[in-house]
């Protein structure tokens, strides 16, 4: 009878030992795509700034020509 509870004892012990081990590579896992989304957001945060800056670069040059068409004599 003692076997008994020391066999169901031991089965428990295996089964959390085996959950725990799967939970760890869930979670080792999921760190690593946290850690791959973490890397693509700094990329596309990158891109964004660099796109504003662009954008900012050609309205200025869009207004610089704009003005010198506004002080051109068009008249006829």
């Amino acid at each position: 009878m003692a076997t008994d509870h020391v066999e169901q004892l031991e089965l428990t012990i295996n089964q959390l030992i085996e959950k725990h081990e799967r939970i760890k590579r869930e979670r080792d896992s999921m760190e690593k795509k946290l850690q791959q989304k973490e890397i693509e957001w700094h990329h596309l945060k990158g891109q964004l700034r660099q796109y504003e800056r662009e954008r900012i670069e050609l309205r200025d040059k869009l207004d610089r020509i704009l003005g010198q068409f506004a002080n051109l004599d068009l008249r006829e």
